[in-house]
């Protein structure tokens, strides 16, 4: 028996299930991105798109994303992490199922909004997840859920041609997608009614703010800001960089692969060194200088140093990233705290990743030239030194309800 007034310790799930429940979260959290580009060119036959319109089809994800991104917060305040996980992999998988029976312009904009508010509020709760149920490998988890996510846009974008020709069209490829997202809500409540959910507050619920006014959100925030302004800068503009300086199209297509694939390197080699070593200023510097080294390769000489630059860029970028996500939990002093840290750094990284693709763009008009473009993100990456100054060691496990850090994760608690 439990003694009245003592809570019993919350199960975990085991090792090998916490991280199939990972990956699938990270898969289905991208998959947007890499299903609508390879269709977009029939898409916009079909429906009559301008250009402009299609391009929404992309840009208003992401900033539905940023402006969505303090929902997960304020969802967890009021149902639990996992409630809101639940309920914001519902709404994903209606707007993405609801496309199987579009045939207009406005309402597929408004699903991507949709999809994109439910994506970046959904972002927002994943570190909390990984940090219950993976306390002992937060940095390793962490990796492979960045790498899902990227393996979730390839896999999507893979197979969004070859689903259209076998279900019959755009819409049921686009469709498919929210039975993955119903799936990941079901192993959820599978989860939950095991006992291995994640912890709830005690007492009644209540909303607390984001951290705006304390220093360290707003270096965790910024130090994910960076790379997402760079990522998402970068890869809109890289293959069309190649080709104006020369380099025949098909060529530029196999480099934005190089970088994406680069990436996939850095994520898994470098959130793993986080888990053997507390401190962090090493690991973010190795990402942030190969990311300088890189952008200002590729600024210099974009067409002779192509290789190394898009080499270089991508692994720092790509770990960078990753590493974000790491140092959200490591400033985090509770699960609450990690949703509103995360939150908040997700808000402010969304944006930026919105506004690097169109600050480039806007130079590349009043200039005629992409190297401009990319010579801002080198100096974003350059400034983006000065955070090694804040950088502190993790502090260990923070309590989140669960078990003491020497209690070992790799099995369900009995």
């Amino acid at each position: 028996m439990v003694a009245t007034g003592v809570a019993q310790r919350p199960r975990r799930l085991s090792t090998w299930l916490a991280v199939l429940l990972v990956v699938a979260t990270g898969v289905n959290i991208r998959a947007v991105f890499g299903v609508t580009p390879p269709l977009v060119p029939v898409i916009s036959a079909d429906l009559g798109l301008t250009g402009t319109t299609a391009s929404l089809l992309t840009a208003v994800p992401i900033l539905a994303m940023a402006v969505c991104a303090p929902l997960g917060h304020v969802l967890s305040t009021r149902l639990g992490v996992d409630g809101a996980m639940v309920s914001l992999l519902v709404v994903l998988s209606a707007a993405e199922l609801s496309r199987a029976w579009m045939d207009s312009a406005p309402p597929l904009v408004l699903s991507a909004g949709v999809i994109g508010g439910a994506l970046g509020a959904l972002s927002t709760l994943t570190p909390a997840l990984i940090a219950h149920h993976l306390p002992r490998m937060r940095g390793l988890a962490t990796g492979i859920y960045a790498t899902a996510m990227a393996l979730g846009v390839g896999l999507a974008a893979g197979t969004a041609q070859p689903l259209a020709d076998g279900l019959g069209g755009w819409r049921s490829a686009l469709a498919v997608w929210g039975l993955l997202g119903l799936l990941l809500a079901a192993a959820l409540l599978v989860a939950r009614r095991l006992g291995a959910g994640m912890p709830e507050q005690p007492g009644p619920r209540r909303r607390v703010p984001l951290p705006l006014r304390e220093a360290r959100a707003w270096v965790v925030s910024a130090t994910y800001a960076v790379p997402m302004f760079l990522g998402f800068g970068v890869i809109a503009w890289l293959p069309s960089l190649f080709v104006a300086e020369g380099i025949d199209p098909s060529t530029a297509a196999l480099y934005l692969v190089w970088f994406q694939a680069v990436q996939l390197v850095s994520i898994l080699s470098l959130t793993a060194l986080t888990d053997r070593f507390p401190g962090r200023r090493a690991v973010f510097a190795t990402a942030m200088l190969t990311t300088t080294l890189g952008l200002a390769l590729l600024t210099a000489d974009p067409r002779g140093w192509a290789v190394p630059g898009l080499l270089l860029a991508g692994f720092g970028i790509g770990g960078g990233s990753a590493l974000a996500l790491v140092r959200v939990q490591d400033e985090a002093r509770s699960l609450e705290d990690a949703t509103r840290l995360s939150a908040m750094a997700m808000l402010f990284s969304f944006t930026a990743g919105a506004a690097g693709p169109f600050l480039v763009g806007v130079l590349l008009d009043h200039t005629g030239s992409l190297r401009p473009g990319f010579g801002l993100c080198l100096v974003v990456s350059v400034l983006s030194l000065l955070l090694l100054v804040r950088m502190r060691p993790a502090t260990g496990s923070w309590d989140s309800g669960a078990a003491p850090a020497r209690t070992p994760s790799i099995h369900v608690d009995e």
